[in-house]
């Protein structure tokens, strides 16, 4: 499914991380990633338009600086995105295929952001009360973005289901990432992608997130999945009624646009 809507999303995690809590080496991260870096760049075409999807280097790092500020500069709600500082996105780029852009003739007009918190404080498993052995087995998809001018071009969810198969292929187990209950388009692509609504909780600045999870062995959309009939929908925006579900075993599975306003499913899974 196609959106049409603004294509921008926020994962801060580790703005207040020491420098001392280092990321995962660069070596540590290579297994099953040779076959993924030799099938990009790929190109395609949307909407008449030449695009190339590829890997970046530290050198785009000006590049997605502006595209950051730029993204800003538009939202709506100012909670839905915290822009990264460079320092941050310049450790970033020091983790092989960590950053996944899409460029249109040459000019970047999205990326993605994929980052291994390791057993650090910041790690998201940590809100969804996961084991110790399974924090290391997680990563996080923490950031993707898109220019204005590509709204409408499925870019964001592009981007989540090549940057998901990498951490596939390198043996992650477990995906999370967060979405502002005040970004629903951001929301339903990633549900799209087969993430599950697991928590939803204040984080940064004490903006409510979702707390989204994907299972590696889950697939890439929720098709598959067992569930009872028991469904309840409610307001994107009605934190407290969606915390009670969640606490009583409810996932958040599907996002619904009524008019101005958009409802978010919920589902027991078996």
């Amino acid at each position: 499914m196609e959106f049409d809507h603004v294509h921008f999303q926020r994962r801060e995690y580790g703005r207040e991380l020491k420098m001392e809590e280092k990321e995962h080496s660069r070596q540590e991260h290579l297994t099953g990633q040779i076959d993924m870096a030799d099938s990009y760049p790929r190109s395609f075409v949307r909407r008449g338009k030449c695009l190339e999807m590829r890997f970046l280097a530290e050198s785009s790092l000006s590049d997605l600086a502006a595209l950051q500020s730029l993204v800003v500069s538009t939202l709506h709600e100012i909670e839905i995105f915290m822009p990264h500082d460079e320092e941050y996105l310049s450790r970033i780029f020091q983790t092989e295929l960590s950053v996944l852009g899409v460029l249109a003739e040459e000019k970047l007009a999205a990326y993605s952001i994929i980052r291994y918190p390791g057993m650090g404080k910041d790690n998201l498993g940590r809100d969804l009360n996961l084991a110790e052995e399974d924090l290391k087995k997680l990563a996080h998809l923490q950031a993707i973005a898109v220019h204005p001018h590509f709204r409408g071009f499925g870019l964001q969810r592009e981007l989540a289901a090549a940057h998901l198969q990498v951490l596939e292929r390198s043996g992650y187990e477990h995906i999370c990432c967060t979405v502002s209950p005040k970004n629903p388009v951001s929301l339903n692509n990633l549900l799209s992608c087969g993430f599950r609504v697991r928590a939803l909780i204040p984080k940064f600045a004490g903006w409510w997130r979702y707390i989204l999870y994907k299972n590696k062995n889950w697939p890439m959309t929720g098709a598959g999945m067992a569930a009872t009939l028991d469904e309840a929908a409610l307001s994107c925006l009605d934190i407290e009624r969606q915390r009670e579900l969640i606490q009583r075993g409810y996932d958040g599975h599907r996002v619904v646009q009524r008019g101005e306003k958009s409802e978010i499913f919920f589902w027991m899974i078996q």
